[in-house]
């Protein structure tokens, strides 16, 4: 005679086992945002985190060069990727501000006021210096960077689109836009304009390539600021960390030494560089 087979019980499990799992999982929950700003590439792979950071910035010029190489090494340090994408000034703070890339490579503190989603990192990435550019005849009377920027008042001023410091400062119907450098200095050469205002490292890829014949640079700036990176606030648990990682450039002289091999590679004398203003040291 045979008898049905009795269900099987399936076995209690253990309640310590049980328990150790629970401790893991919350200790994993309660971790998930630190480990998510932790640049471990080990914690990358095992927990899909990106480590490849994009950001904004001018189109191709000397400053672009400049901030792609310290931001490439500095975010190394600490074990990421970052990649430079170059848009219009103007296009490029907004996408940074609006979240589309992950920040703005370098800008003056002054885009702060319109551009809220950005956290500037405290160590300055460079200070630029304003160069005035002038045509080979010169101006009447002489520009003279002592009097300030009242003199310009009239002038027939061109400045490169999206620098908005410049813009504070001489925007209005005499001011002239370009997209380029090659544009200003043909401006100038033609007597279309009186006086350009460019960013001294910025435009000496441009001089390289095309020569200062029939334009004259001052041997003094107009101005000089200090310029910071910026992370989209969504990126701001990693404003410490890569702030030191720049503090730290800047102590070991990392930052002027990258400044003045690519001023070497354009055929510039970092000693002939154009002077920082005594009030901006």
């Amino acid at each position: 005679m045979s008898y049905p087979a009795h269900p099987t019980t399936p076995p209690r499990p253990d309640r310590a086992a049980r328990r150790v799992r629970q401790i893991l999982l919350a200790v994993l929950i309660l971790s998930a945002p630190a480990l998510a700003a932790w640049p471990s590439p080990a914690l990358a792979e095992l927990h899909g985190i990106s480590h490849r950071l994009v950001f904004s910035t001018f189109p191709p010029g000397g400053l672009r060069e400049l901030f792609d190489r310290i931001l490439t090494e500095a975010y190394a340090r600490i074990g990421y990727e970052v990649e430079l994408q170059s848009y219009p000034a103007q296009r490029a703070l907004l996408m940074a501000n609006d979240g589309l890339v992950d920040g703005e490579a370098g800008r003056v503190s002054v885009v702060e006021k319109g551009y809220r989603n950005l956290v500037r990192v405290p160590t300055p990435l460079y200070v630029n210096r304003i160069a005035v550019l002038v045509g080979e005849a010169g101006m009447r009377p002489a520009v003279d960077p002592a009097r300030g920027w009242g003199q310009f008042a009239g002038c027939r001023t061109c400045i490169r689109n999206g620098f908005k410091f410049l813009e504070s400062k001489v925007e209005g119907d005499g001011c002239h836009k370009v997209s380029s450098y090659e544009k200003m200095l043909e401006l100038l050469r033609n007597g279309r304009v009186d006086v350009g205002l460019a960013e001294y490292f910025d435009i000496q890829p441009t001089l390289g390539a095309v020569g200062l014949k029939g334009v004259r640079i001052l041997d003094a700036p107009m101005a000089a600021n200090p310029m910071y990176h910026y992370l989209n606030k969504k990126h701001a648990a990693l404003v410490p960390l890569i702030d030191a990682e720049l503090r730290s450039m800047a102590e070991e002289g990392r930052m002027l030494a990258i400044e003045h091999d690519i001023l070497r590679e354009h055929h510039v004398d970092p000693a002939s560089f154009l002077p920082l203003p005594e009030l901006a040291r």
